[in-house]
C-alpha cells in the first residue's frame, strides 16, 4: 500500500478531529499523534476491504 498517500491524508484528517477532540491530561503533540495512528489504520483497514471488494 502506498503510505506516501496516506500519509497526508491522515495528518490532514487528524489534525481536524484533534480540535474536534481533546484528551485531558495529554499534551497536543501526543494526541495529534493519537490521531494520526488512529487515522491511518482506519484508512488501510478501508482500503484493504475495498480491494478485497474490487478483486471479486
Amino acid at each position: 500500500m502506498n503510505t506516501d498517500l496516506i500519509k497526508p491524508l491522515a495528518k490532514e484528517l487528524a489534525t481536524q478531529l484533534n480540535k474536534l477532540v481533546n484528551i485531558p491530561l495529554v499534551s497536543e503533540e501526543d494526541e495529534q499523534a493519537f490521531f494520526e495512528m488512529v487515522v491511518k489504520l482506519v484508512i488501510e483497514l478501508i482500503l484493504k476491504q475495498f480491494g478485497k471488494q474490487i478483486a471479486k
